[in-house]
């Protein structure tokens, strides 16, 4: 399969790792030393105490065209998503179908402003990467990727178990899920919870069961976020919520939240299309979510405080 990953970053070499193994992979990132780096050095993947290079890897400049792709995995931040598709067009033709594992809620919606929405695949990935510079990434958390249809149609459905069963000949786990829905809301859980507290205090993602402080407020993040879900048409026991997210911090304690990542580099975080996210459903449904509103500020309010170039 030929197969383009859009965003080198930690997530998208971790993904292009796995793939370039068994498919024909091309990497496309904006950041020219970052192509450099990996046609030069292919993709270097700490993992476990150990560190392997994955060669024969091949990376080109967003924009760059390189032709039509069977599947176009998006993986530059939420916040990018618009942008980056409207510049790779050339990635698409009528058989192409677009794979969003992103963080965040509405990358759908941004991709089906030039493709077909019925050719566009959602889902979520229980992986955590961490960069530690171009072409390479510490893998400090595994899990299924979840994926599922934008648009269920016969057609849509047969492309979702095709894409998957790609992804499992590379190594990887996947689920088919019908309600995917259901599974993008609990990823938005978690990355609501872990993925600004821990960004405000510039820690991993373990510390947070060790802070009974931190743990609490990330509970009552959740618990406004199950309201929001359930205004929104689907239902969560706000107990569960909390033990998912509770899960991913015991088994991902050692990794950095992206939004960590980006505090470290001086980046904008996506705290808008994740906190965001619920804070705009919630005027939507006329509700009122006060820690997910005051996160938003705290994290903007950490990007304000970057030392100016």
């Amino acid at each position: 399969m030929k197969i383009a990953v859009l965003g080198a970053g930690a997530m998208g070499s971790l993904y292009g790792a796995y793939l370039s193994k068994v498919h024909e992979v091309t990497m496309l990132d904006v950041w020219q030393p970052t192509v450099d780096a990996i046609n030069a050095h292919g993709l270097t993947m700490q993992e476990n105490g150990k560190e392997t290079t994955i060669g024969g890897v091949h990376a080109v400049l967003s924009g760059t065209d390189i032709g039509p792709q069977d599947l176009v995995i998006v993986f530059v931040k939420s916040t990018q998503t618009y942008q980056a598709v409207k510049e790779n067009l050339g990635l698409f033709d009528a058989h192409t179908y677009a794979l969003t594992l992103q963080n965040g809620a509405g990358n759908n919606r941004d991709i089906a402003h030039f493709i077909d929405p019925s050719h566009i695949i959602v889902g979520t990935s229980s992986h955590n990467s961490v960069g530690l510079g171009p072409g390479k990434f510490f893998h400090s958390g595994t899990g299924p990727t979840n994926i599922g249809p934008n648009v269920p149609t016969p057609e849509a459905d047969k492309a979702v178990r095709q894409v998957a069963e790609a992804l499992r000949q590379a190594g990887l786990e996947v689920d088919v899920i019908e309600n995917i829905q259901r599974i993008l809301w609990s990823k938005l859980f978690v990355n609501c919870a872990i993925n600004g507290l821990t960004c405000v205090l510039d820690c991993r993602i373990g510390e947070m069961k060790e802070n009974p402080w931190l743990w609490e407020l990330a509970r009552k993040i959740v618990y406004e976020c199950v309201l929001v879900a359930e205004a929104d048409g689907t239902y969560f026991d706000r107990k569960d919520a909390v033990e998912t997210v509770w899960k991913v911090v015991e088994h991902d304690a050692t990794g950095l939240a992206s939004m960590v990542q980006d505090r470290r580099h001086r980046r904008a975080t996506e705290v808008d299309k994740i906190n965001g996210t619920v804070v705009a459903l919630a005027e939507q449904y006329h509700l009122d979510v006060p820690y997910n509103r005051m996160l938003v500020s705290m994290v903007h309010a950490v990007e304000a405080n970057y030392p100016r170039a």
